[in-house]
């Protein structure tokens, strides 16, 4: 299946170069989506695009800045980062409801690299660099499509760092909102918490005043909004433009309050409550970030994380509001204009930005109807730049951090969240924790790594201890089988003696083969008798232990009190594989069913009783998998060519089935047995070739018989097709069926014709004198 996949990359990779000039016009419409939606824009789409795009822009200025604060840069970065972002995906987006900009999480992350790199360069040389190689990172991704590598990240990592970064910020924020000096906020969570209570004494009454009403009032908004307003979006507006207002009164406020201050011995004014005090006006000189070679090593985590974070982010907030809106995104679109926005960003004095869910939401929440709305909240943002940032000089801190804690709560899951994480599954639960508290504890790229990690290692642990399955018949059903241990509300009855029906599920690769053998061999120990000729003292190796092994397995299966010899079981006739959910098999798996098959051979008696039956039969294969099974010779496509009457079968349970002869790639026609066998092309592409040369197509003479076969030409099935029945090794493969039905009858039907000492006629009118039970 990988060697098809490789094949078909390649020639899908060489079709695209030699269309592409042809294909030019339609490269440039994909990449370019406003070239599509454009010419088809509605004057009636506007008045809510520029509604959408300036309540962004009034949300955008006060939290661009406060972001800036958590990445350790000044707040005209914030700034500098919401404008390109938004401006950029109206060119290039697929979605109309996301937003680009600065963000909580990666404000965090971005603030640990300022902070890792302190001394060795600037806080904005920080930020244009991480911003670059992030932004070409996530551009190779989308010029090579290779968004696969988001489905590796679990929605259960995302909820579970998200919440433990959101958690980190506000607690990095309460010194500040509190009004206590001197607490270095980018220490450690329990390291922040303990110094701010040491430093409680001297904490500024003034700033506390402020970031107590400016808490106050974001809540109050909220909360009323959320219990009087809903569904009226003119007062859903207030609540979506409360961080602008809370903002501007705080700073009329600290206007107020700081205008006449006494100025200190060197002429410089001595502030009352803490503000952001200067802030830029303009655009910065473009300059490319540069990282030096011998930091490489040290920053590569953090780069890490910054990239992983913002495309997780951006990929699933774009797929969530195109679900709810109905509309389908392009992800390696996506992913290119992401990683072009940030290209530019990088020299324009931007650190690295990406999708927006609280933004985005108010987008959504003001029916914007195009990306368009994203050229509005730029120019607004440019607007600011240019002309407000005289005005910022009087923000407060507190009422600024206040603004972050109440912008990032919306990031924290509730508990409600994880509890059903619980309840849907423990190692989903597990994950999410991981990534939880080690984002709060240690660190945002430590967070989802470990959380990764967890994820990785649960998923390879279920590949390797997968589910397997005794399946039997549903009492007067004789087509269904289930897992009677899972289902024990409907009564089963076990298959025919001698048969065992087992199902694997999950693909059988290198990690879970001896698993999935040393299951079927035991389950065979417990249900039936060795076929064999039991070995003297002197015969057995001396760690032969088989006998007390079997003797465990089978008290286990029937109880501590019951006395089961073999005269109690019967001898092992076939064992049926249910491959319905095996999507692939790698030559590992390959070689387990071979080694299998010999196990079960010798544990029937074959090798010490040749004329005993035993045969392997598979059910339900897919086409990949049944396609390197019959490569390998383990099986064989024996056509739906009955060379048997149809017969009535009787069953345990009393009831009646015709018997059905084995699946096949193979077709009959009327024309008295001949078959065609249908195209197949081989590995290489190359066509398939008759026994003498001749290319595919031609007619292969079939000859029926209703004769029993001979034991020798049991596997042939009476069949001969163009020399190929009398082969010596056909007994040795299995058999394919579309059911376990069909394999059952296909098994009695082939047993009662065998003949010789391989029936017990006392055997096959008995019934199990123990049936399979599960503990």
């Amino acid at each position: 299946m990988a060697d098809q996949q490789l094949r078909d990359f390649g020639r899908n990779v060489g079709s695209w170069f030699k269309s592409f000039p042809r294909n030019f016009p339609r490269y440039v419409t994909e990449r370019l989506p406003i070239i599509k939606w454009l010419p088809r824009y509605q004057c009636g789409w506007a008045a809510r695009d520029i509604i959408a795009g300036v309540t962004v822009g009034l949300i955008v200025v006060p939290q661009g800045m406060s972001y800036a604060k958590v990445a350790g840069l000044p707040v005209q970065h914030g700034l500098y980062s919401a404008y390109i972002g938004a401006i950029f995906y109206c060119f290039m987006g697929t979605s109309k409801d996301l937003t680009i900009g600065p963000t909580a999480v990666i404000s965090l992350v971005t603030g640990e690299l300022v902070a890792e790199l302190a001394g060795k360069m600037t806080p904005p040389e920080v930020a244009a660099m991480s911003c670059l190689i992030v932004g070409v990172f996530t551009m190779l991704l989308g010029v090579f499509r290779l968004g696969i590598i988001l489905d590796f990240f679990p929605t259960t990592v995302l909820v579970g760092y998200t919440t433990g970064a959101a958690a980190t910020i506000i607690i990095q924020q309460v010194p500040k909102w509190l009004g206590v000096p001197g607490i270095n906020n980018r220490a450690p969570v329990y390291t922040i918490i303990i110094t701010m209570f040491q430093a409680i004494k001297s904490l500024s009454w003034l700033d506390l005043v402020f970031g107590l009403v400016a808490m106050f009032i974001l809540l109050s908004i909220g909360l009323a909004v959320d219990r009087w307003g809903r569904g009226r979006f003119s007062i859903q507006l207030i609540k979506i433009s409360r961080f602008f207002f809370v903002t501007v009164l705080a700073t009329a406020l600290s206007y107020a309050v700081n205008k006449n201050v006494p100025l200190d011995g060197k002429g410089q004014p001595i502030y009352r409550l803490s503000i952001l005090k200067t802030v830029p006006s303009g655009l910065p000189p473009p300059a490319a970030g540069t990282l030096p070679a011998d930091l490489v090593s040290e920053v590569a985590p953090k780069l890490a994380a910054i990239a992983l974070a913002t495309i997780l982010e951006h990929i699933a907030i774009g797929k969530a509001f195109a679900r709810r809106n109905r509309y389908q995104i392009d992800s390696n679109q996506e992913l290119l204009t992401l990683g072009l926005a940030n290209v530019t960003a990088s020299f324009f004095g931007a650190y690295a930005v990406t999708g927006s869910f609280s933004r985005s939401a108010v987008k959504f929440q003001c029916g914007v109807k195009t990306p368009f709305a994203g050229f509005i909240t730029g120019a607004l943002v440019l607007l600011a730049i240019f002309f407000l940032t005289p005005v910022f000089f009087y923000i407060p801190d507190a009422a600024l951090s206040a603004v972050i804690m109440v912008a990032v709560s919306t990031l924290i899951s509730p508990p409600s969240v994880f509890y059903q994480f619980f309840k849907i599954n423990l190692w989903d639960f597990l994950s999410s924790q991981v990534a939880l508290w080690i984002t709060i504890f240690v660190s945002v790229e430590t967070g989802i790594a470990a959380g990764v990690g967890f994820s990785l290692v649960v998923l390879l642990f279920r590949v390797a201890r997968p589910n397997f399955h005794v399946l039997r018949q549903v009492k007067d059903r004789p087509d269904v089988f289930i897992d009677a241990s899972v289902d024990s509300t409907l009564d089963t009855i076990p298959a025919p003696h001698g048969v065992l029906v087992f199902r694997i599920e999950e693909s059988t690769t290198f990690p879970n083969t001896e698993t999935f053998k040393t299951w079927v061999v035991d389950e065979t120990y417990k249900y039936t008798r060795f076929g064999g000729k039991v070995k003297s003292a002197t015969e057995r190796l001396w760690s032969d232990d088989l006998e007390v092994h079997i003797h465990g397995l089978r008290k286990t299966a029937h109880g501590t009190e019951s006395n089961i010899t073999d005269d109690d079981l019967p001898r092992l006739r076939a064992v049926v594989l249910d491959f319905s959910a095996v999507n692939n098999i790698d030559s590992t798996g390959l070689q387990g069913l071979f080694d299998l098959r010999e196990i079960l051979k010798d544990y029937a008696g074959v090798a010490d009783y040749p004329q005993y039956f035993f045969e392997l039969h598979f059910v339900g294969i897919q086409a990949n998998v049944l396609r390197i099974l019959e490569l390998s010779g383990i099986t064989r496509p024996v056509g739906p060519i009955a060379l048997q009457e149809v017969q009535v079968l009787e069953h345990d349970d009393g009831s009646n089935s015709h018997s059905t002869s084995p699946l096949s790639r193979a077709s009959t026609n009327n024309n008295g047995g001949e078959i065609r066998l249908q195209d197949i092309e081989s590995d290489d592409g190359s066509e398939l070739r008759r026994a003498d040369g001749s290319a595919k197509g031609g007619n292969f003479n079939v000859e029926s018989t209703k004769e029993r076969p001979a034991p020798g030409d049991i596997g042939a099935a009476a069949l001969s097709v163009n020399g190929l029945g009398s082969s010596p090794f056909l007994k040795e493969e299995g058999l394919v069926h579309l059911t376990v039905r069909d394999a059952i009858d296909s098994i009695l039907v082939r047993s009662s014709q065998w003949g010789g000492a391989n029936v017990d006629e006392e055997e096959r009118r008995s019934t199990h004198k123990i049936e399979i039970r599960h503990v």
